[in-house]
């Protein structure tokens, strides 16, 4: 099904599978590889593969209790469009997924597969699809993810961050970074490109600067 910009709203369905991962966000217009090989998850692609949108959304989980494996989720996610798959021989599958759009949260039940189906809102985010007409440059953002990577000792293709689209840069590097999982899920919750691009420089600075500070004092 092709998502058209007028028609966009009205064409993502109210109520679709979540899978749940901390640690784990995805942004409109990015692409979201996973491995999956649990059985009630396979179920949930199965299912989504079927139907008609194909559509998963992403989104962390909230331990309230860990022994008592209770949990919540954030109130906002990604959902995302499969676009390509691969059944392994070992059962598994290698799933691609293409950002859409964010959503909000209204409510999750169980379903009879074990998996979680959830009723989601679209409006508060219909300007995802529009900001791939804002051209903005981040060569700023480029070099300070740079230093970062090396600080951290982190192998990373460093041309290949020079390939990154420009314009939604910051979300693609949010993806990859070893951040926590609530500065992950805040740069989700960030409304706007330019103010995602603005809290990951910070985020990535201010980590630099720990960085720094600890070198200093183990010399």
């Amino acid at each position: 099904m092709t998502y058209t910009d007028k028609n966009r709203l009205k064409e993502l369905p109210n109520t679709i599978p979540i899978f749940p991962l901390t640690g784990v966000v995805m942004f409109p217009n990015t692409y979201l590889p996973l491995n999956v090989f649990e059985d009630r998850y396979i179920k949930m692609f199965n299912k989504a593969l079927a139907s008609e949108h194909r559509i998963i959304g992403m989104i962390q989980p909230i331990f309230l209790n860990k022994k008592n494996n209770d949990i919540s989720f954030y109130d906002i996610g990604c959902a995302g469009k499969i676009i390509n798959f691969e059944e392994t021989k070992d059962n598994r599958y290698l799933i691609t997924l293409e950002g859409l759009s964010r959503f909000n949260l209204i409510s999750e039940k169980t379903n009879e597969d074990n998996f979680k189906m959830a009723e989601v809102e679209w409006s508060n985010f219909d300007n995802d699809y529009k900001e791939k007409e804002i051209n903005t440059t981040h060569s700023n953002l480029k070099e300070v993810i740079k230093k970062y990577f090396n600080l951290k000792k982190i192998r990373v293709n460093m041309d290949s961050i020079d390939t990154f689209n420009e314009y939604n840069l910051a979300d693609q590097l949010a993806m990859i970074c070893p951040l926590s999982s609530e500065e992950k899920q805040l740069l989700l919750e960030t409304v706007s490109l330019a103010r995602r691009n603005k809290l990951l420089l910070s985020m990535i600075e201010s980590s630099i600067s720990e960085l720094d500070s600890s070198n200093v004092i183990k010399h």
